[in-house]
């Protein structure tokens, strides 16, 4: 084996190692027979441990699949997605990409391991499943692939492969009335997530008000309760990303999964947060906030309503991102708005914030002021970061370069909150509701960075505590050399949430958390960490 992977007889025996350790409380366990290295238990356990294998190593989109291809070599996986998208459109399913790839990896894998002689010998509550639609949709799949390439699906195989069509959505669900949502979702649902959108929308003071919204998640959330029923969820394989791009709109996932946990007494894991997560990112990104709009002042050596024409053409041009407001003379000094834009050549010289244009707006001029727009946007961004840095990262919360040789994550999170608790940051129920996040979804990262806080809003005041490590330790899958334990207060979770926002997008980056793990002091720190704010895009 070790000839055939190209690796020495030790760096072998070290990987395998590695597997085993990280199976002790598995159903299935590695084993080694004379010069054999086997896997034991059952066939459904190895099957799922093949998956996960697959998804650890294959963080991006492309890397899975060609993973996948290269596991299932002579089976074709784009005429795989093809084949499952033809049945399932002729059921009027929708599924999105992340779906048809879990679909297709599952395929993929049970295929190779029938064609090896490798079957399901037992499922539970199989004869209840032979009785749902889903199992008429892997019927037709098997009937397909049986043709195309001589494979036998049994019933039980059958069984298991119905699993990956529960909870999928139809165009009539899709388009559905608020009148008819009953229909298609459980009352216990609606009412559940009516409760935790609310609480939701008190503690982030994000405004989830829209009944579209309201009703794809809430289809979205009977799908996950039937998946979560038969223990089958849904991978995805974007969630390192979405957690990186986007660590507000996850954390509002795993918010909301972990208050309709409680209320439907279900387990959602890691991966059906993500789907969660898309869902409240595409809404979040139709509903962009006023809050941050330019404000542009426009003179003109005004003839023949010049200046109302313009201003009526830059307002349909920038939309929402500005507010437009026409002045004479009189109220340039002095002058009110962030940018001025003007006809007159002389008064654009006299200011610093002000883009000179013709009375007739032209594509170039169009796209001067855009530029001037999003510098004066992008400047006013990282001030504002770089004041919230200094306010909520403060000295007597910052442990530098701290012997880490017998700390564990648990450790480290109890040293970190009994220090915000000392500085009167937080009080007892901190750490419980950190522990309730961490279990959630652990709050590593690949970069080297950890950040456990709080599900929920509950600090005395705002802060971030952070540590850096002498040496890495291992924080559920990723060695992590920092750590910062964010704490937020209600009342500034407005504030706090464009700051959470930022500093995730900068410590995920690899280089970035490395220069800042390497850090010798809290101002060493707060100097790096602001230098590269500002010299970020």
């Amino acid at each position: 084996m070790a000839d055939s992977l190209f690796i020495s007889e030790s760096t072998l025996k070290q990987d395998i190692q590695c597997l085993k350790g990280n199976l002790v409380n598995d159903p299935i366990q590695i084993v080694f027979e004379g010069n054999y290295v086997k896997l034991t238990g059952t066939e459904r356990a190895k099957r799922g441990y093949l998956i996960s294998l697959l998804y650890n190593e294959s963080d991006l989109q492309e890397k899975l699949k060609q993973s996948i291809q290269d596991m299932i070599g002579y089976l074709s996986l784009d005429k795989l997605n093809g084949l499952v998208q033809e049945v399932l459109s002729a059921h009027q399913m929708q599924l999105n990409q992340y779906v048809l790839d879990n679909i297709s990896l599952h395929l993929a894998i049970s295929m190779a391991r029938i064609k090896q002689g490798h079957t399901l010998m037992s499922f539970p509550k199989h004869e209840l499943l032979k009785r749902k639609s889903t199992f008429k949709i892997a019927e037709e799949i098997a009937d397909k692939l049986a043709q195309e390439y001589d494979i036998y699906f049994s019933e039980i195989e059958l069984a298991q492969l119905s699993l990956l069509f529960i909870g999928l959505q139809n165009d009539t669900q899709l388009h559905l009335q608020n009148d008819t949502l009953t229909c298609f979702v459980d009352p216990e649902i609606i009412q559940a997530l009516e409760t935790v959108l609310a609480e939701v929308e008190r503690t982030y003071l994000v405004d989830l008000h829209d009944t579209a919204f309201f009703n794809q998640l809430a289809i979205h959330l009977q799908s996950l309760y039937h998946r979560s029923r038969y223990d089958t969820f849904t991978r995805n394989n974007s969630l390192m990303d979405l957690k990186s791009a986007y660590p507000l709109t996850y954390d509002l996932a795993v918010y909301i999964a972990s208050l309709i946990q409680e209320q439907l007494a279900i387990k959602i894991n890691d991966d059906e947060i993500a789907f969660i997560a898309l869902h409240i990112g595409a809404y979040l990104e139709n509903e962009r906030y006023d809050k941050n709009r330019i404000s542009l002042n426009l003179f003109v050596n005004d003839y023949h309503d010049i200046g109302k024409k313009m201003r009526e053409q830059l307002v349909c041009y920038f939309g929402k991102s500005v507010t437009v407001d026409v002045i004479e003379k009189s109220d340039l000094a002095p002058l009110s708005s962030e940018l001025l834009i003007t006809t007159d050549p002389a008064i654009a010289s006299t200011y610093a914030h002000a883009v000179k244009v013709q009375p007739f707006l032209r594509a170039k001029d169009l796209k001067k002021i855009a530029q001037a727009i999003d510098t004066l946007s992008m400047t006013r961004k990282k001030s504002h970061i770089c004041h919230l840095i200094d306010t909520l990262i403060p000295a007597d919360l910052y442990f530098g370069q701290l012997a880490s040789k017998d700390l564990t994550p648990v450790m480290i999170r109890k040293r970190l909150y009994q220090r915000m608790q000392q500085a009167d940051y937080v009080d007892q129920t901190f750490l419980c509701e950190v522990e309730k996040r961490e279990k959630m979804s652990p709050t590593s990262f690949p970069s080297g960075i950890a950040v456990p806080h709080a599900v929920a809003r509950v600090a005395l005041k705002s802060g971030v505590s952070i540590m850096t490590l002498r040496h890495a330790i291992i924080w559920e899958n990723y060695p992590v050399k920092l750590v910062a334990c964010i704490a937020i207060n209600q009342a500034d979770a407005r504030v706090f949430n464009r700051f959470f926002e930022q500093f995730i997008m900068l410590v995920s980056d690899d280089l970035n958390a490395k220069r800042l793990s390497s850090c010798s002091s809290h101002a060493d720190f707060i100097s790096t960490i602001k230098a590269m704010v500002m010299a970020g895009d």
